[in-house]
């Protein structure tokens, strides 16, 4: 009888052991969903946002190609088609970099985020070459030195940080001297450092503290190809998301540096891969 009631208090015992695991595995559920659903809602605030302020960027320039190809084609002066061209040709570039900031945000969400060893020089090459007529259109010069050259993260990520560099140092550009462009990485404290530097324009310092925000201008007159300002602020939720951070130093009318900072269990410096030129 005693055996009886031992074994069936322990039946009861492990019973509500079970049942206690059962919970506990049903409550990490819940919040694993409940952290999901507010990143969820989240992202839908910040698409509907920036949809929102793309249907403005885009539909400004669409119109005014409209209006000033009508123009063109109502003339017959060569001089003023000449003329009505530029400010053409500048709507479009202003659309087309709209569109590439829609499809990065886009590319963010739709690729999957799987951290791996990637290639900086590898992927820097990728990005250059994407933007290649960018790059002699402004008759630029890029040189890089890189003392790291493999890092662990989603490849997308690196793609989008270069891209949106070294795509705003093209396009704030100084009219008085050659662009100038130098891509670095070095490890600096716990974190491996990716500099990108440049003599362009420069930003005013009564500017600075909108340089990440979305939507925010940095200069009083738009710039050929200005589009929605979100690039940068992208850039730097999507490395604070995985620890690290993104710093800018800038003087007006001489050039700025963005370093960006990955921690440095989220990459590595090796001596066996030999460092790049």
């Amino acid at each position: 009888m005693t055996t009886e009631i031992s074994g069936t208090f322990g039946n009861k015992t492990n019973g509500l052991e079970a049942k206690r695991t059962a919970l506990e595995v049903t409550t990490l559920e819940n919040r694993r969903l409940l952290a999901e659903l507010s990143s969820l809602q989240q992202l839908n605030r910040e698409y509907k946002s920036i949809i929102h302020h793309a249907s403005h960027d885009l539909l400004g320039p669409i119109n005014d190609v409209v209006s000033l190809v009508n123009l063109m084609v109502e003339t017959k002066d060569p001089e003023e088609i000449d003329y009505l061209s530029k400010p053409v040709l500048k709507a479009i570039s202003k659309f087309k970099s709209s569109l590439n900031e829609l499809s990065i945000f886009k590319e963010r969400e739709k690729e999957p985020e799987l951290t791996g060893t990637v290639n900086i020089k590898t992927v820097l090459n990728e990005v250059t070459e994407s933007i290649n007529s960018q790059i002699i259109d402004a008759g630029a010069v890029l040189t890089r030195s890189l003392q790291v050259t493999h890092v662990q993260m989603p490849i997308k990520h690196l793609r989008n940080i270069f891209f949106n560099l070294i795509s705003n140092a093209i396009k704030f550009k100084s009219l008085d001297r050659t662009p100038a462009i130098h891509v670095s990485s070095f490890r600096k404290g716990n974190f491996v450092v990716i500099a990108v530097l440049d003599n362009g324009t420069g930003i005013r310092p009564e500017k600075m503290d909108k340089l990440f925000t979305k939507f925010g201008t940095l200069h009083e007159e738009p710039y050929p190809g200005e589009s929605l300002g979100i690039g940068l602020f992208l850039v730097k939720k999507l490395l604070e998301e995985s620890g690290g951070k993104i710093e800018a130093e800038s003087e007006w009318g001489k050039g700025s540096v963005f370093n960006v900072y990955l921690r440095d269990e989220a990459a590595s410096l090796s001596s066996k891969f030999s460092p790049a030129t």
